[in-house]
């Protein structure tokens, strides 16, 4: 790792103890990171020292108790919070919530594609631009990568990203995309599936490669790109019930990372989600 810090040591006195960190962007030189137990944006510093200078933003009442996970237009400075999944017309669906640069409510919508129940949503959440229109892909936890454009009042599923078959990762919990590059996040396989987007149709270029994550990283749930090699993850907590101990000790944590750092990983769950 090339530096990480524990959530409640980056945040102002006073701020909660309990952050079940789900997601995180870059931006200007700061960390934009949710919880999913906290209607709220932390910013914190790149350089995870200086305290002071950062805080926690609430977005005010809504449905779900947090975010999944955050994405951002680099052009507006606009961020889109996305609620894993929450009643609509008799069934469930993901909702998205947009703020603007000074976390300012702007507009809600749903993701228009529906869910089989409340905790399997969707998971992760990135912005994308293509042809001067406008995208969300969502990450479903088992329904793969969903791409969707701005509805008069909603979001539209319009297509799923074609990813290799056979995916090497046992579940979904985050995804980022810069340029051509992308990233998908494994949680329950404590590993990341690196890959490229054609630039002009919703699909990978070639199989990839996966990196699995040093032992006791039994958490990771967001990811950002930060360079070619290098990105930020943050971890969520570690179930009490479920989890050996030895997952406590990076728990609720942001990590940033050089890939070549993490080790090459051989099939976790051949017959995985797509």
């Amino acid at each position: 790792m090339i530096r990480e810090a524990r959530l409640r040591d980056l945040l102002p006195a006073g701020s909660p103890s309990r952050l079940e960190a789900s997601g995180v962007v870059a931006a200007d030189g700061h960390y934009l990171v949710v919880c999913d137990n906290l209607r709220a944006v932390a910013v914190i510093d790149a350089d995870l020292s200086r305290v002071a200078a950062n805080t926690l933003n609430p977005t005010g009442p809504g449905p779900g108790n947090g975010y999944e996970d955050i994405a951002r237009d680099p052009v507006t400075g606009h961020v889109f919070l996305l609620v894993e999944s929450a009643e609509r017309d008799g069934g469930h669906q993901a909702r998205v919530e947009e703020y603007d640069e000074s976390f300012r409510f702007v507009a809600a919508g749903w993701l228009e594609y529906p869910l089989p129940r409340p905790n399997k949503g969707i998971e992760g959440l990135e912005f994308a631009r293509r042809d001067d229109q406008v995208y969300l892909l969502g990450l479903h936890e088992s329904g793969g990568l969903l791409v969707f454009r701005p509805g008069r009042r909603n979001w539209r599923h319009v297509a799923t990203v074609d990813l290799p078959a056979g995916l090497p990762l046992a579940d979904f919990a985050g995804v980022s995309v810069a340029g051509a590059r992308i990233a998908l996040l494994s949680q329950e396989s404590a590993a990341v599936w690196v890959g490229e987007l054609a630039p002009d149709k919703w699909a990978a270029t070639g199989p990839g490669r996966v990196r699995r994550f040093p032992r006791g990283y039994c958490t990771v749930e967001g990811v950002c790109w930060l360079g070619p090699e290098s990105m930020v993850v943050v971890s969520d907590r570690a179930k009490r019930d479920s989890r050996p101990a030895r997952c406590r000790e990076k728990e609720e944590s942001l990590h940033v990372l050089d890939l070549d750092d993490l080790s090459p990983a051989g099939p976790v769950n051949p017959a995985g989600p797509r």
